[in-house]
């Protein structure tokens, strides 16, 4: 099977002499034919190696139902082409079969590269078995002798055999150098099932040369044998095309991107470099919302195409999410020049696209990783690709790399995220708390739960150095419910002092729909009233899919369990969030509080905050309290609690029972340091 779907002119010199050696041996392979075989058309077979070499045209310049975007197609040309081959004409089946190709490629404006490979590659495999005909003296056609004989139905075996073998070997080398991947993920990508359609075909040929020789009347039957073998193919091929692609965009899917990245991973050697690169579109959410699913169907279809036309003939593209890419750059240059590549392609998501007339544009936020610099397996990658992609979409760059991640981490990194999924069976988590103290009369009713890792070699590892990166992978579940489990048991020591307890909760934790039940199951076996939790969301953290979120949001609520608002005023949306979302207390970011006897500015923000609140019946909550003169400005400003190093640094359980032990309730705030 000719692969005339995938462009093997990317420009690599490993390629094209790899097309070259194809092409010597494919000439080679011809001219032995010739010299060894009898004639160039048997004796008495004209009429039937014309009628097959129609039915050949025919086949191959029909309608391309099995077109792939990296795997070929399967078309009746071949078990023509070998009908012809057992007719006694081996020159005639590799001229027609190559030439139809060679017309077929040139029409279609192929590359000069994958011209010639498909050209050889189908006369060197057919020159193969005829060769072995030739060689064990099987000249002439197959009805020349009589009854088959054993050793004609070896022969055609054997010759079979090595024609789809060669052509499958061939064509899975080229794919492997192009894609700079290994066999195993070439073949895996529907590939095999279509060589064994070959295989299927080119089964018909001998049955093809006895029909058409007993009489001419058994051409139509010939014809629907093809068809029906052919359909029975498509079928199956079909079936192998959706377990490996998208079905709306046809790129790649997730876990068949995943098996070619690891097969580059393993054949890679150390001198190429690649990327991987993960896409997630800004501004798609708007369009489904507000022009329907099908228009945003229609966009991602288009977004898919653009990406494909811009990307290197190389790279390997798949769709990975509901509006993320994942693509992956096998072989690049500087540093430099690939930040120019993907910026390039990063370009090809602004451009309008055109639905029903109208022009639609959306943005992407891409995350880069560097093979081996960045992870040595899919996974690694997969994740500092999401970290990076996270960065840029958070601080609006459109493009970052995890080296800049790392940079601004300065223990972070991928190798810090895969110890952290051990912390926890190891015991260097733990939970920390750290009081709120009312303005009115400095009483601490509620504390918040706050992670820290005692790392066994580095330390104390700061919050910031890994929470935001756990936060873009699914490590934020299982620590956010080690955190609710063990808090949950925590907070009945406190139960004298009526404490509430508050918990941060993640975007991931707010689109999946069995949060409420692990949330619930947590107090349940901790015999703690929903009515002690409190739970905090950040505003950009219900930006994501805020449907979803507002269910589970919901869900929660209605058991009972309180919500805030954690740093309000630093995101997009935080008078939209009030007109839909129900909460108990805004957290004012410390970024207002800092400073704030200093800034009059600052102080008629946070009053216009706090008049807000008041407004709705919510409670405030000044974080990064740190001085007595920001004390008595806020309390003046009318806010109801305070957090803040000023009251206390977060605390182990046994210590804050201590602390509350000494100094609960506050008469003043003079019994504060």
């Amino acid at each position: 099977m000719a692969d005339r779907t995938t462009d093997t002119g990317s420009g690599l010199g490993i390629v094209e002499w790899y097309v070259a050696a194809v092409a010597t041996i494919a000439v080679g392979l011809t001219g032995l034919v010739y010299v060894l075989g009898n004639d160039v058309v048997a004796p008495s077979k004209g009429i039937y190696v014309a009628i097959f070499c129609a039915l050949l045209f025919i086949g191959e310049s029909g309608p391309r139902l099995l077109r792939f975007v990296d795997g070929g197609q399967v078309t009746p040309g071949w078990a023509f082409a070998f009908s012809i081959v057992l007719l006694g004409s081996p020159i005639i089946a590799i001229g027609a079969m190559a030439g139809c190709t060679l017309y077929l490629d040139l029409r279609d404006h192929k590359s000069l590269t994958k011209v010639v490979f498909n050209t050889a590659q189908i006369s060197a495999s057919l020159a193969a078995g005829a060769l072995v005909l030739q060689l064990l003296g099987l000249r002439g056609a197959i009805t020349d002798a009589g009854p088959l004989s054993a050793r004609w139905g070896l022969g055609i075996l054997a010759a079979g055999v090595l024609v789809f073998s060669a052509n499958a070997l061939l064509t899975c080398i080229v794919l492997a150098l192009h894609y700079r991947t290994g066999m195993r993920s070439i073949i895996s990508r529907s590939f095999f099932l279509s060589i064994s359609a070959d295989a299927a075909l080119l089964a018909l040929a001998p049955i093809f040369v006895v029909a058409i020789e007993y009489s001419l009347l058994m051409l139509p039957l010939l014809g629907v044998t093809a068809v029906l073998v052919y359909r029975s193919t498509q079928q199956a091929l079909e079936r192998a095309h959706e377990a490996n692609h998208d079905g709306l965009t046809h790129l790649l899917n997730r876990r068949t991107f995943d098996t070619n990245l690891t097969g580059y991973l393993e054949s890679r050697s150390d001198d190429v470099q690649g990327a991987v690169l993960l896409m997630d579109l800004d501004g798609f959410k708007e369009i489904n919302d507000q022009l329907g699913h099908q228009t945003g169907d229609m966009v991602l279809i288009g977004i898919a195409e653009q990406l494909t036309k811009a990307a290197p003939d190389s790279a390997i593209i798949a769709r990975v999410g509901g509006d993320e890419f994942a693509v992956l750059l096998p072989d690049i240059g500087s540093e430099s020049e690939t930040m120019a590549l993907v910026e390039k392609l990063r370009a090809e998501f602004t451009r309008p696209i055109v639905v029903d007339g109208f022009p639609l544009s959306v943005g992407a936020s891409v995350g880069m990783a560097f093979v081996a610099t960045d992870g040595d397996t899919s996974e690694e990658l997969l994740n500092a690709a999401d970290a990076a992609m996270y960065r840029a979409k958070r601080n609006r760059t459109g493009v970052e790399s995890y080296k800049a991640v790392r940079s601004h981490s300065s223990r972070g990194g991928l190798g810090l995220l895969g110890e952290l999924s051990d912390a926890i069976a190891a015991d260097q988590l733990k939970v920390h708390y750290q009081p709120l103290t009312r303005f009115r009369d400095g009483t601490s009713k509620s504390m918040e739960a706050l992670l820290r890792w005692h790392h066994p070699t580095l330390g104390h590892v700061p919050p910031g150095d890994f929470i935001s990166l756990a936060e873009h992978t699914d490590l934020i579940l299982p620590l956010t419910q080690f955190v609710l489990t063990q808090s949950t048991v925590d907070a009945r020591a406190v139960d004298q002092f009526d404490m509430r307890l508050s918990v941060n909760v993640s975007a991931r934790n707010l689109q999946d729909r069995r949060f409420p039940s692990s949330v619930l199951r947590a107090l349940d076996e901790a015999a703690l009233s929903p009515t002690r939790l409190e739970l905090e969301i950040t505003e950009s953290a219900l930006a994501n899919e805020p449907d979803r979120s507002l269910f589970v949001i919901s869900a929660m609520r209605e058991a009972g369990v309180r919500v805030s608002i954690d740093g309000f005023g630093t995101g997009n949306s935080s008078f939209s969030m009030l007109r839909e979302l129900t909460v108990d207390r805004l957290k004012i970011d410390s970024t207002f509080v800092k400073g704030i006897a200093d800034s009059p500015r600052q102080q008629h923000l946070v009053k216009a905050m706090v008049g807000l609140a008041k407004g709705l019946g919510i409670e405030t909550v000044a974080k990064g309290v740190e001085s007595e003169e920001s004390w008595d400005i806020l309390a003046e400003l009318g806010c109801d609690v305070a957090q803040g190093f000023l009251i206390s640094r977060p605390l182990p359980m046994p210590d804050l029972v201590e602390w509350l032990d000494v100094r609960h309730p506050l008469a003043s705030l003079g019994q504060v340091s």
